[in-house]
């Protein structure tokens, strides 16, 4: 009985599995990384001077250094007429020790879509069309050859202010016509909070033109930043400080053309009022000089830093170059950028900075699903800061990150 049982379930999930054309996918990488993080911040203010330095090193096994550890299910039906219906759930996880997510179990994409001959329209969770992630995320990896960048070596997101993941997002992508595609992207925010003041909503809009070798694509997003009462108000207050740009965006124009023997990128970027990226912020604890200086720091240090997070915002611009050759039966990779930004706390700017990258890899395939990989990175940024008011200050910090890395990638 058992075994008649067994056979029927089979025998229903073959069949469920053939009309809806499902695929079990996935990617295992896991690495060795050397990582070297400095800060150093000196100045004085009204209350008192700020003198400090870090520095940290660490050898460790990384999950997801040139591309996430992943493992997801997807699927389509025809459902008559030119139309599909087709989904997508995908699951991120660290192979180094084995544990999920802390963000839900399909926290890398959870969408479903109808496509026709209209175009494709989205609906779910799913990465930003700024971003090289999943289903939508075009921009990214034709900006740069690393796409968003290797472990804490952020490539071109290291000179520019990108996005990643948006729940309760809409997206919709046209066909392409005479090598043109245009692509628009809603997201309503946070679970519960869908299009209130007190979660951030996202809107993107895009064209992407292709003709041969040539990729050119131009993308302007924008963001709606929540504007729930911060964790000091009050305290800042007082300061005259408790101001937020509620409204940040960025125009982005990029281009690569592969002339056989190698593919080079080219991409730039304008912000205005967007929150600080990685490379101003990756340095241990760099927000807390930045709190000190302006005087605003507080005994809880995590909620003083989500304040600073939240009332810091950047307006400047970022530029970044790469280069794809095939080398040796595998492909080597550089890319190089900066960044020139203005830093401003409740509206008003309190500093400038400069950042530059650059980033080494070379990618080996051993077979059609699995390579070996090597590369190397460093991000410095430096940070001049002056401000008047009821607080007063001046001072510098200098962050740096350098990463080495190796690892093995298997896809199925």
């Amino acid at each position: 009985m058992k075994k008649i049982a067994v056979a029927v379930a089979a025998a229903l999930l073959a069949g469920s599995a053939a009309a809806a054309d499902v695929t079990l996918y996935g990617v295992v990488d896991t690495g060795f990384s050397y990582t070297n993080t400095r800060s150093k911040a000196e100045g004085t203010t009204s209350l008192k001077n700020i003198d400090e330095a870090q520095s940290t090193k660490s050898f460790s096994m990384d999950s997801g250094n040139s591309a996430g550890s992943r493992w997801g299910l997807k699927g389509s039906e025809d459902l008559g007429n030119g139309l599909k219906v087709g989904f997508k759930l995908e699951s991120g996880f660290s192979s180094d020790t084995g544990k999920g997510s802390d963000d839900g179990l399909f926290n890398r994409e959870s969408s479903i879509s109808l496509s026709g001959s209209f175009g494709t329209i989205y609906a779910g969770r799913m990465g930003s069309l700024i971003s090289d992630l999943g289903s939508v995320g075009w921009y990214g990896s034709m900006a740069s050859p690393f796409g968003s960048g290797w472990g804490k070596i952020a490539g071109h997101e290291a000179v520019m202010h990108m996005q990643g993941r948006k729940s309760n997002t809409l997206v919709y992508m046209s066909p392409r016509f005479s090598g043109l595609q245009f692509s628009a992207q809603y997201s309503m925010g946070d679970e519960g909070k869908e299009n209130k003041p007190s979660t951030n909503r996202y809107a993107a809009i895009g064209v992407d033109y292709q003709v041969g070798g040539l990729e050119i694509g131009f993308l302007a997003d924008w963001m709606n930043k929540n504007s729930s009462e911060l964790n000091y108000a009050e305290n800042l207050e007082e300061k005259g400080l408790a101001k937020i740009d509620k409204d940040a965006w960025t125009i982005n124009l990029a281009a690569n053309y592969d002339c056989g023997f190698a593919k080079t990128f080219i991409a730039a970027q304008y912000f205005k009022n967007v929150s600080l990226n990685q490379s101003l912020t990756s340095a241990k604890n760099q927000l807390k000089p930045i709190a000190n200086i302006l005087g605003i720091s507080k005994v809880d240090e995590t909620k003083a830093t989500e304040d600073i997070a939240r009332l810091a915002s950047a307006k400047g611009f970022g530029v970044n170059l790469g280069v794809d050759v095939p080398a040796f039966g595998g492909n080597a990779m550089l890319s190089v950028g900066y960044e020139d930004a203005d830093l401003r706390i409740a509206k008003r700017k309190v500093a400038s900075a400069d950042v530059y990258s650059a980033l080494a890899g070379y990618t080996y395939p051993i077979s059609k699903r699995t390579s070996v990989y090597a590369g190397a990175g460093y991000t410095y940024n430096k940070l001049k800061a002056s401000h008047e008011g009821k607080i007063t200050g001046s001072g510098k910090i200098k962050g740096s990150v350098f990463q080495a890395m190796a690892g093995l990638k298997h896809t199925f």
